[in-house]
């Protein structure tokens, strides 16, 4: 299955556990989500991964995949 990558710019609702390609650029990602959980690998599979930290909102996130347990609605911005 093709990954989508995240348009810069434009709201996009994340869908629960579905992975999505970050722009290959530096990004602040915002979210009115209460406490989103997200995570971040360098693969697709995420066979190994962080978690994503948001702190008021917002977190920094360059290239790789992301994905969320939630739907959680996001707008990355270019850095």
């Amino acid at each position: 299955m093709p990954v989508q990558l995240l348009p810069i710019g434009p709201p996009v609702t994340m869908l629960a556990n579905v992975v999505y390609a970050l722009p290959a650029v530096k990004v602040t990602m915002f979210t009115d989500a209460a406490a989103p959980t997200v995570a971040q690998s360098n693969t697709p599979a995420f066979t190994a991964n962080a978690a994503v930290t948001f702190t008021g909102g917002a977190a920094q996130l360059a290239g790789g995949f992301i994905r969320a347990t939630a739907d959680t609605l996001v707008t990355l911005k270019r850095d």
